[in-house]
Protein backbone atom coordinates (compact mmCIF):
# COMPACT_ATOMS: atom_id res chain seq x y z
CA UNK A 1 0.00 0.00 0.00
CA UNK A 2 3.05 2.59 1.10
CA UNK A 3 4.61 1.56 -2.36
CA UNK A 4 1.52 2.18 -4.46
CA UNK A 5 1.19 5.68 -2.76
CA UNK A 6 4.58 6.74 -3.31
CA UNK A 7 3.77 5.68 -6.85
CA UNK A 8 1.07 7.39 -7.06
CA UNK A 9 2.62 10.66 -5.76
CA UNK A 10 5.57 10.18 -8.17
CA UNK A 11 3.31 10.45 -11.04
CA UNK A 12 1.55 13.48 -9.68
CA UNK A 13 4.86 15.43 -9.55
CA UNK A 14 5.92 14.58 -13.06
CA UNK A 15 2.58 15.71 -14.07
CA UNK A 16 2.89 18.84 -12.01
CA UNK A 17 6.08 19.51 -13.93
CA UNK A 18 5.42 18.51 -17.31
CA UNK A 19 3.15 21.18 -18.10
CA UNK A 20 5.79 24.03 -17.59
CA UNK A 21 7.68 22.61 -20.39
CA UNK A 22 5.26 21.02 -22.61
CA UNK A 23 2.11 23.30 -22.97
CA UNK A 24 3.81 26.65 -24.24
CA UNK A 25 5.66 24.35 -26.82
CA UNK A 26 2.67 23.18 -28.15
CA UNK A 27 0.56 26.30 -28.05
CA UNK A 28 3.42 28.65 -29.94
CA UNK A 29 1.31 27.97 -33.04
CA UNK A 30 -2.14 29.12 -31.89
CA UNK A 31 -1.31 32.56 -29.56
CA UNK A 32 -4.46 34.05 -32.04
CA UNK A 33 -6.63 31.99 -30.39
CA UNK A 34 -6.06 33.54 -27.21
CA UNK A 35 -3.68 31.30 -25.41
CA UNK A 36 -0.26 33.32 -25.21
CA UNK A 37 -0.87 34.34 -21.83
CA UNK A 38 -1.15 30.94 -20.21
CA UNK A 39 1.82 29.93 -22.31
CA UNK A 40 3.92 32.87 -21.36
CA UNK A 41 2.84 31.44 -17.77
CA UNK A 42 4.01 28.05 -18.35
CA UNK A 43 7.81 29.35 -19.99
CA UNK A 44 8.26 31.64 -16.71
CA UNK A 45 7.36 27.99 -14.60
CA UNK A 46 9.81 26.30 -16.62
CA UNK A 47 12.63 29.02 -15.93
CA UNK A 48 11.39 29.75 -12.37
CA UNK A 49 12.43 26.06 -11.66
CA UNK A 50 15.58 26.17 -13.51
CA UNK A 51 17.47 29.39 -12.53
CA UNK A 52 15.02 31.25 -9.96
CA UNK A 53 12.60 34.77 -9.64
CA UNK A 54 15.85 36.91 -10.66
CA UNK A 55 16.21 35.01 -14.36
CA UNK A 56 12.40 35.90 -15.65
CA UNK A 57 12.54 38.64 -17.85
CA UNK A 58 9.37 39.82 -20.03
CA UNK A 59 11.51 40.09 -22.84
CA UNK A 60 13.76 36.71 -22.35
CA UNK A 61 9.75 35.18 -22.29
CA UNK A 62 8.64 36.68 -25.19
CA UNK A 63 11.75 35.27 -26.99
CA UNK A 64 11.17 31.69 -25.44
CA UNK A 65 7.50 31.77 -26.65
CA UNK A 66 8.61 33.15 -30.36
CA UNK A 67 6.55 37.01 -30.09
CA UNK A 68 7.65 40.38 -30.25
CA UNK A 69 7.96 41.04 -26.43
CA UNK A 70 5.40 43.94 -27.49
CA UNK A 71 2.87 41.54 -27.27
CA UNK A 72 3.68 40.33 -24.10
CA UNK A 73 3.12 43.64 -22.32
CA UNK A 74 -0.85 43.69 -24.04
CA UNK A 75 -1.07 40.60 -21.29
CA UNK A 76 1.28 41.15 -18.44
CA UNK A 77 1.72 45.24 -18.10
CA UNK A 78 5.13 44.23 -15.52
CA UNK A 79 7.40 41.71 -14.06
CA UNK A 80 5.31 42.04 -10.96
CA UNK A 81 1.67 40.82 -12.97
CA UNK A 82 3.89 37.94 -14.32
CA UNK A 83 5.00 36.86 -10.96
CA UNK A 84 1.36 37.24 -9.39
CA UNK A 85 -0.23 35.07 -12.20
CA UNK A 86 2.72 32.62 -11.18
CA UNK A 87 2.08 32.74 -7.65
CA UNK A 88 -1.70 31.74 -8.47
CA UNK A 89 -0.74 29.12 -10.27
CA UNK A 90 2.26 27.61 -7.53
CA UNK A 91 -1.00 28.21 -4.71
CA UNK A 92 -3.43 26.40 -7.18
CA UNK A 93 -0.65 23.32 -7.22
CA UNK A 94 -0.15 23.29 -3.24
CA UNK A 95 -3.58 23.22 -2.70
CA UNK A 96 -3.73 20.05 -4.59
CA UNK A 97 -0.75 18.62 -2.90
CA UNK A 98 -2.65 19.31 0.23
CA UNK A 99 -5.83 17.79 -1.11
CA UNK A 100 -4.40 14.71 -1.70
CA UNK A 101 -2.93 14.47 1.51
CA UNK A 102 -6.09 15.32 3.10
CA UNK A 103 -8.86 13.09 1.49
CA UNK A 104 -12.12 13.29 2.19
CA UNK A 105 -12.35 12.47 5.75
CA UNK A 106 -9.92 13.81 7.50
CA UNK A 107 -11.11 16.64 10.54
CA UNK A 108 -9.54 18.81 12.85
CA UNK A 109 -5.74 17.72 13.93
CA UNK A 110 -5.66 15.27 11.18
CA UNK A 111 -6.37 17.87 8.52
CA UNK A 112 -4.12 20.29 9.89
CA UNK A 113 -1.28 17.16 9.98
CA UNK A 114 -2.26 15.95 6.60
CA UNK A 115 -2.47 19.74 5.23
CA UNK A 116 0.89 20.19 6.72
CA UNK A 117 2.49 17.17 5.18
CA UNK A 118 1.32 18.22 1.85
CA UNK A 119 2.66 21.43 1.78
CA UNK A 120 5.99 20.19 2.75
CA UNK A 121 5.79 18.07 -0.24
CA UNK A 122 4.99 20.75 -2.99
CA UNK A 123 7.57 23.06 -1.10
CA UNK A 124 9.78 19.73 -1.99
CA UNK A 125 9.15 19.46 -5.11
CA UNK A 126 8.81 23.40 -6.55
CA UNK A 127 11.48 24.75 -4.65
CA UNK A 128 11.85 28.19 -6.51
CA UNK A 129 8.07 28.30 -7.06
CA UNK A 130 7.67 28.10 -3.57
CA UNK A 131 10.13 30.93 -2.66
CA UNK A 132 8.31 33.29 -4.85
CA UNK A 133 5.26 32.25 -3.68
CA UNK A 134 6.61 32.97 0.74
CA UNK A 135 8.85 35.62 -0.92
CA UNK A 136 8.14 39.78 -0.54
CA UNK A 137 4.44 40.08 -1.32
CA UNK A 138 2.96 40.55 -4.59
CA UNK A 139 -0.11 42.29 -3.82
CA UNK A 140 1.25 45.53 -1.96
CA UNK A 141 -1.35 47.89 -3.76
CA UNK A 142 -4.25 45.17 -3.89
CA UNK A 143 -4.03 44.87 -7.85
CA UNK A 144 -4.46 41.00 -8.21
CA UNK A 145 -7.50 40.58 -6.28
CA UNK A 146 -7.75 36.79 -7.89
CA UNK A 147 -4.13 35.87 -6.03
CA UNK A 148 -5.75 36.99 -2.86
CA UNK A 149 -8.81 34.51 -3.43
CA UNK A 150 -6.28 31.58 -4.34
CA UNK A 151 -4.06 32.35 -1.28
CA UNK A 152 -7.57 32.82 1.06
CA UNK A 153 -8.66 29.37 -0.85
CA UNK A 154 -5.67 27.63 -0.10
CA UNK A 155 -5.49 28.67 3.82
CA UNK A 156 -9.18 27.28 3.87
CA UNK A 157 -8.25 24.01 5.53
CA UNK A 158 -5.96 25.33 8.17
CA UNK A 159 -8.42 27.71 9.00
CA UNK A 160 -10.62 24.30 8.91
CA UNK A 161 -8.93 22.16 10.84
CA UNK A 162 -8.17 25.16 13.84
CA UNK A 163 -12.09 25.30 14.01
CA UNK A 164 -13.23 21.61 13.85
CA UNK A 165 -10.77 21.69 17.03
CA UNK A 166 -12.78 24.23 19.31
CA UNK A 167 -10.53 27.16 18.34
CA UNK A 168 -12.52 30.52 18.36
CA UNK A 169 -13.34 31.69 14.95
CA UNK A 170 -12.13 35.28 15.89
CA UNK A 171 -8.68 33.64 16.06
CA UNK A 172 -8.93 30.88 13.42
CA UNK A 173 -7.53 32.23 10.43
CA UNK A 174 -4.53 33.54 12.32
CA UNK A 175 -3.72 30.18 13.82
CA UNK A 176 -3.93 28.75 10.46
CA UNK A 177 -1.46 31.22 8.99
CA UNK A 178 0.79 31.04 11.75
CA UNK A 179 0.83 27.23 11.88
CA UNK A 180 1.56 27.25 7.86
CA UNK A 181 4.59 29.89 8.32
CA UNK A 182 6.10 27.70 10.80
CA UNK A 183 5.87 24.78 9.27
CA UNK A 184 7.10 26.56 5.98
CA UNK A 185 10.23 27.53 8.13
CA UNK A 186 11.07 23.87 9.18
CA UNK A 187 10.23 22.68 5.39
CA UNK A 188 13.19 25.64 4.16
CA UNK A 189 15.22 24.05 6.67
CA UNK A 190 15.09 20.72 5.86
CA UNK A 191 15.07 21.42 2.48
CA UNK A 192 18.69 23.47 2.68
CA UNK A 193 19.74 20.52 5.11
CA UNK A 194 20.41 22.51 8.20
CA UNK A 195 17.97 20.16 9.47
CA UNK A 196 19.62 16.78 8.64
CA UNK A 197 16.36 14.41 7.68
CA UNK A 198 17.03 12.21 5.28
CA UNK A 199 13.79 12.72 2.30
CA UNK A 200 12.55 9.03 3.11
CA UNK A 201 12.16 10.59 6.84
CA UNK A 202 11.20 14.10 6.00
CA UNK A 203 7.23 13.66 6.01
CA UNK A 204 6.97 12.08 8.94
CA UNK A 205 9.20 14.76 10.62
CA UNK A 206 7.13 17.19 9.66
CA UNK A 207 3.80 15.69 10.64
CA UNK A 208 5.53 15.12 13.90
CA UNK A 209 6.57 18.28 14.11
CA UNK A 210 3.17 19.45 13.26
CA UNK A 211 1.48 17.85 15.75
CA UNK A 212 3.82 19.52 18.34
CA UNK A 213 2.66 23.21 16.61
CA UNK A 214 -1.09 22.24 16.83
CA UNK A 215 -0.15 21.54 20.58
CA UNK A 216 1.28 24.71 20.96
CA UNK A 217 -1.27 26.86 19.06
CA UNK A 218 -4.76 25.85 20.86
Amino acid sequence: MARASQSRRTERSAKSARPATAEWRRSRATFRHGNLPEALVAAALERLEKDGAASLSLRELARDVGVNHRAVYRHFPDKLALLAHVAEVGYRRMAAYMGEEIGADAQGEEKLVAAGVGAFRFARDHRSLMELMAGPRLNEEGAFPALEAVITETLTPFIEGFLELGTDPGIARLRGVLYLFALLGIAGQILHRRLRVTPENAPAFVADIARKLIKGLR
